[in-house]
């Protein structure tokens, strides 16, 4: 059944630390009830606070009403999926920081509508969180090989290779991407799944102290050390990270965009989103199973 989401007047909290803080009401309502004298009784009421650290806003560096937009399309998205989903609460809150969030900012804030009184029609996927068992198996095979990486890191250099930074990144790997939307914020939450190691560790064990080598490139040199072929390991991982900075986060003729889509064997432009999404997330889960057998090899 389809929904539309009526949103009312923003509220901006007063300050009361190194952040900006906005709530965003709304009432959520089956579509095919507005109108009808049940409207308003069968309509629920929620609220998402969005949360932006100082920092973050500085790198935005916009005015205040671009921000209270941009802000809001952020909401806007975290409610849709959570609709969707069948899990949305009466209280939804999102926090953005430097370290979480897409640099420079993605959204256009003089292409986002007006928050207050903003009215969004969400059409009935009439699939839930879950439902989809194909995902379900990738995503829990996924989950299930990086606690074993880090288990076995663990007992070789008692730390975690594998960090993770927003625990809600591993939520999108358990859902499909039906539009080119879904697509770009699943590979957002992939890419930082994916690429985000423990950098201390690895400098430490490659003594590779220069700081524009980061993740990838140190997990790499740490496989050459214990001679273990990576190619298809690092290649995967950087492409990973090079089709998240497609459109429209920097743009499909960003240098290797291109060329991602041809190492994933997905078309372009894509067409059928679901399947590259499938596609990528199993290339990803290959090569968290080699990557454990090289540690294990390592370990023994």
């Amino acid at each position: 059944m389809n929904k539309t989401i009526f949103f009312e007047t923003t509220r901006r909290c007063p300050p009361r630390g190194d952040f900006i803080e906005y709530i965003f009401p709304f009432c959520l309502v089956d579509t095919e009830l507005i109108g009808s004298p049940e409207e308003m009784s069968l309509s629920s009421h929620h609220e998402i606070t969005v949360v932006v650290s100082y920092s973050l806003s500085s790198s935005w560096n916009f005015t205040d009403d671009q921000q209270h937009r941009v802000m809001f399309e952020y909401a806007k998205r975290h409610i849709i999926q959570k609709v969707r989903d069948g899990t949305l609460r009466k209280s939804e809150e999102l926090d953005l920081y430097t370290y979480n969030v897409e640099l420079p900012c993605p959204f256009d804030p003089d292409r986002i509508e007006n928050p207050i009184n903003a009215e969004i029609n969400i059409e009935s996927t009439d699939k839930k969180l879950m439902e989809d068992y194909s995902f379900l198996q990738i995503a829990s095979a996924i989950i299930d090989a990086r606690d074993n990486i880090n288990a076995i890191f663990n007992l070789l250099y008692n730390d975690k290779l594998i960090i993770l930074t927003q625990e809600r990144d591993l939520l999108q790997l358990f859902r499909d991407a039906e539009s080119e939307g879904d697509f770009f914020y699943r590979m957002c939450a992939l890419a930082n799944a994916a690429t985000r190691m423990n950098v201390m560790c690895l400098r430490r064990l490659t003594q590779i102290e220069n700081s524009k080598l980061k993740s990838i490139k140190l997990l790499e040199e740490y496989l050459n050390i214990n001679n273990i072929p990576n190619s298809q390991i690092i290649d995967t991982l950087r492409n990973i990270n090079r089709l998240r900075q497609s459109y429209p986060v920097h743009g499909d003729r960003v240098e290797g965009v291109l060329e991602a889509h041809r190492y994933f064997a997905i078309d372009y432009p894509i067409t059928d989103y679901s399947a590259a999404w499938k596609k990528v997330l199993n290339c990803y889960l290959n090569v968290l199973q080699q990557l454990l057998n090289a540690l294990k090899e390592i370990s023994t």
